[in-house]
Formats: structure tokens, C-alpha cells, sequence
């Protein structure tokens, strides 16, 4: 992607709706890097008539959301690892962000290392940046929805083999430093508007799951964005993962005859 077409945001248009929506890729993140264009993401949320996330946040923590998320046939992560190993990666972990696995440990690990990921970044802003929009829209009384439901998602996390999860779970454990510098650099890419590097970057990093976290939720995304725009001016807000390469978002929104143009994006100026 040429430096001048480097952008995270842009304008969606139909032909037979005169109204213009808007697609935003995200990072779960509450670092100043993944703020500093905000204004102009509110400017445009005071704009549209529908916010869109990835899921309904207000269902986020709520006992629904709990009971899917919890490990299989009451199994906890400190039964599962050996006293020691759990011990150290516990120890591991509240070193490096102050989180106690304790608190977790009857949920699924791929859910722990995302909580963990988020708290190895800088916390700048009370909010990671996909629940401060979401909470900006519904300041101004917008209506908010999700594209997926909270049990496609967790669905979609259970799909996942418990010990291809374990891995991940341990490998972020033992290279714990190395996972820091690794989002440091996802951040920098981010704010630099380098979506095809952030999309390379995020495909590498789910590996062989790539298929159930990012092509499969992808379609259903895509459809589902499709159908509100015909009817509504929607903000919407996804991680940037989703709208990359041949199976991204954006790309299916195209083929299915949606025009897509860049919203200029500024160069991040660290105070």
C-alpha cells in the first residue's frame, strides 16, 4: 500500500442510499496511539444514526457472556497445568501487568491471554478505544448494535482445541517480554495507518486458526454491515485485523458493490 493511501478509515457508499457510512479498523487498546485521531471518529459518530462494534459491548461481563466463556465440563486452568507450571506463569503475569490468573481461572486461556495482551500496552485512557466509541455513541443516544452475537463469538473461541489454547497461553508465559515489544509494534503500525502490514502482522500472530478467527467471521461481518447500510448511516468499528487482504472485510464489501473511499489519516505525533 502506497504511503499516501495509508489509512484505517473509510467512507462506504451505495449508490440508491444517499446517506454515507463509515468503517473503522480498531485496536483494543488504550494507549494514546490508538486515540490520537479521535476527534475525527466522534465527528462522525455524531454524523450516523447506528454505531456497530464487533458485539454488543453492553453484553460484555454480563452472566450470558460468563457462562459460555467458562472452560468445559468445570474444568479450571490450575487443574489443568501442573502446580508448578501455574504457579510460575501466574507469578509471570502479575510481574508483567499486574493481572492475577487467579481471578480467571475458570475461563477459557485465550480469553486470559487477550486480557493479558491489552494490559501489557499502556493504559493512557480509562477505556480501550472500541468501548470509548461505543460509550461516545450512546451519549448522543445512538443506536448501538453488534455484528455478531456473543455466542457466535465465544462459539467461535470454542472452536479452538483447549490444548492449542493452553499453547498459546504458556508461549505467552515463557516469551512474555518478546509478546511486548510484538504489540509495541502492532501499535506503531497501527497509528502509522499500515494496514497491510497490520493484516500480515495479525494473520501471522492466529497462525493456523487464521480460517475461524478472521476469514469465517469476516463473511459474516461484511454481510451483516451490508444489510444496515442499505437502511441506516452506520459508524462502524471493527478490529483492523477483519479488513485486510483478499478475504478482508473491505474486500467483500467492494465485491458486493459498496464504493470504498479512504478518509485521509494523519501521522501520529507523540507529545
Amino acid at each position: 500500500m502506497k504511503k499516501k493511501k495509508r489509512t484505517l478509515l473509510w467512507q462506504l457508499e451505495l449508490e440508491d442510499h444517499g446517506s454515507a457510512s463509515y468503517l473503522l479498523g480498531t485496536i483494543h487498546a488504550k494507549c494514546d496511539e490508538a486515540f490520537f485521531q479521535i476527534n475525527d471518529y466522534c465527528a462522525l459518530i455524531e454524523k450516523t444514526n447506528v454505531f456497530a462494534a464487533e458485539i454488543d459491548l453492553n453484553d460484555m461481563g454480563g452472566t450470558d457472556f460468563i457462562q459460555q466463556a467458562l472452560l468445559p465440563n468445570f474444568q479450571t486452568l490450575s487443574s489443568i497445568l501442573p502446580p508448578k507450571k501455574y504457579e510460575k506463569l501466574r507469578a509471570i503475569i502479575r510481574k508483567a501487568c499486574g493481572q492475577d490468573i487467579v481471578l480467571y481461572d475458570r475461563f477459557l486461556p485465550l480469553l486470559l491471554v487477550n486480557l493479558v495482551h491489552e494490559n501489557l500496552l499502556p493504559q493512557d485512557q480509562p477505556y480501550a478505544l472500541d468501548r470509548f466509541l461505543w460509550n461516545y455513541a450512546l451519549r448522543f443516544e445512538k443506536e448501538t448494535v453488534g455484528l455478531e452475537s456473543i455466542e457466535q463469538q465465544i462459539a467461535v473461541l470454542h472452536k479452538i482445541s483447549l490444548e492449542d489454547q493452553i499453547k498459546d497461553l504458556l508461549y505467552l508465559g515463557k516469551h512474555i517480554s518478546k509478546e511486548r515489544r510484538d504489540l509495541f509494534k502492532m501499535v506503531e503500525i497501527y497509528a502509522s495507518g499500515d494496514l497491510q502490514s497490520l493484516y500480515k502482522t495479525a494473520k501471522k500472530h492466529v497462525g493456523g486458526s487464521r480460517k475461524i478467527l478472521l476469514y469465517d467471521r469476516n463473511l459474516f461481518m461484511a454481510k451483516r454491515l451490508l444489510e444496515m447500510i442499505k437502511t441506516n448511516s452506520v459508524f462502524c468499528a471493527i478490529g483492523a485485523a477483519h479488513l485486510g487482504g483478499q478475504n478482508g472485510v473491505l474486500r467483500l464489501l467492494k465485491t458486493a458493490g459498496v464504493s470504498i473511499k479512504p478518509i485521509e489519516w494523519r501521522v501520529y505525533q507523540n507529545a
